[in-house]
């Protein structure tokens, strides 16, 4: 693994996380150890009593977790006298297939953490490492299993599905776990990575990860993110996932869904909600629209490439945030959703509001200036972000790459209204809380902690 500075938060952390991202079947250890993933000796030698490796998945609790390395398993406990990370309190803190580094004794035939320690998401990019839009733009045209490349989207799912560069493949960075299977075979595949731009770690986090964990040998980072590449008016792709949860939700006036095909056929076959206003007249499209150019709006067409055209036209004229519907109406029908027929919607509608399953500001300070019996507000960020910055007093903390195996500690009955320190890893929580039926909402805000421990919350 290469070095960076502040790798360890403290020495012993870094084994316990090899288990998890490797997800190979392994032999349970039971000696005293001391081995080292083959992909950690380019910058560590084996050290007695020392495993480097990943966090099981699944395996962390108040007193014991398991090491992958490699292909070996190795259980250990902990107890108090276990020197922990800073600000740590517990290996249930430490996300599923984190690089970790465990210093062990044995004692009654069980290994036992003298330290613990993991890999901060913090480090250095190397700028060669980068792609810059026109470059990617370019690679886009290109067939991925001629070119033998992959785009990784590492947001979260709900990102994903709401937009998303085309051909990409969603692995989120804080549920590696998970969707880890999704990964190319042949480790010289091109692998390109991307998140929220600059100023978003889990782009950076995740090519460190597949490199310095995986062995990928040719990982770029498309540095500027989602938010630059709506800016050079190249397609946007939107699942039928986003939509039919929006329609579900009842926010179906929230965006402009518009049918670009003739009116023959979109009169015999639509979308429910949607408007017809054919490609062939792209003014009439763009005169149809809401003023608010802000406007969340949605095309689709039987031809992928009439749409795509179509959202470049109202891209060019200051529409911020156009969409094609991935596979159009054939991919809409594949994932089950209903059409209809003869109930074209008869104009435009549009009404500014938050997407379901999003909290306002104004609600989120209210609700954690004094929290309701009937709600929990989870903060979602690292223990070493709650020391080092503020929290919300009576706020739960349950880091977000944890969430997936410890969600079922959270109340059956209350609302929880989850905030994170800037909006992302809020949102990938509240996809881990939908998908096992948890009655949450998210904050998608960013915080100013002040020293007093007061703070400001301003939505995005």
């Amino acid at each position: 693994m290469a070095m960076a500075k502040n790798m360890f938060l403290v020495p012993a952390l870094a084994a316990v996380t090899l288990a998890l991202m490797t997800g190979q079947a392994a032999a349970t250890k039971a000696q005293s150890p001391s081995q080292t993933g083959k992909n950690c000796v380019k910058c560590h030698q084996a050290e007695a009593g020392t495993l480097r490796g990943f966090m099981k998945a699944g395996s962390q609790t108040d007193n014991s977790f398991a090491v992958q390395v490699d292909n070996d398993t190795w259980n250990v406990s902990y107890d108090a006298s276990t020197k922990l990370a800073k600000n740590l309190t517990s290996a249930k803190e430490i996300g599923d297939g984190r690089i970790i580094m465990v210093k062990i004794r044995e004692e009654g035939g069980k290994n036992v953490a003298t330290e613990l320690s993991y890999k901060t998401p913090e480090a250095y990019s190397d700028p060669a490492k980068v792609i810059e839009a026109g470059e990617l733009i370019s690679l886009l045209k290109k067939d991925p299993k001629k070119a033998n490349y992959a785009l990784l989207d590492v947001r979260g799912v709900s990102y994903f599905e709401e937009g998303h560069l085309p051909g990409a493949v969603v692995i989120p960075n804080y549920r590696f776990a998970k969707y880890k299977d999704r990964l190319p075979k042949d480790k010289n595949t091109l692998i390109v990575t991307y998140c929220n731009g600059y100023t978003c770690s889990m782009s950076p986090n995740f090519a460190r990860v597949l490199m310095e964990g995986y062995g990928y040998k040719n990982v770029k980072m498309f540095s500027t993110g989602f938010p630059s590449w709506r800016t050079t008016g190249e397609p946007v792709h939107t699942e039928p996932e986003f939509v039919k949860y929006v329609m579900d939700s009842g926010q179906k006036d929230s965006f402009v869904l518009v049918d670009l095909r003739s009116p023959d056929k979109a009169k015999a076959e639509h979308l429910p909600g949607a408007v017809n206003l054919p490609a062939s007249d792209m003014k009439a499209v763009w005169q149809a629209m809401p003023s608010d150019k802000k406007a969340r709006i949605i095309l689709y067409s039987d031809n992928m490439a009439e749409a795509e055209k179509a959202m470049r036209a109202l891209r060019v004229n200051t529409y911020d945030v156009v969409s094609v519907l991935a596979g159009g109406v054939k991919g809409w029908k594949a994932k089950g959703y209903p059409v209809a027929a003869n109930s074209l919607a008869a104009e435009v509608k549009y009404k500014k509001q938050l997407i379901p399953g999003q909290i306002g500001v104004d609600e989120f300070k209210a609700i954690a200036k004094n929290i309701p019996a009937d709600k929990v507000v989870l903060d979602v960020r690292r223990p070493d972000e709650r020391a080092n910055r503020g929290k919300i007093a009576g706020a739960i903390n349950i880091p977000v790459d944890t969430l997936d195996a410890r969600w079922s500690e959270l109340p059956k009955d209350k609302e929880i209204i989850v905030h994170c320190q800037d909006g992302p890893r809020a949102s990938v929580a509240f996809d881990v809380l939908k998908e096992h039926g948890v009655k949450a909402r998210y904050l998608f805000g960013g915080f100013k902690w002040n020293k007093d421990g007061s703070y400001e919350v301003q939505g995005k």
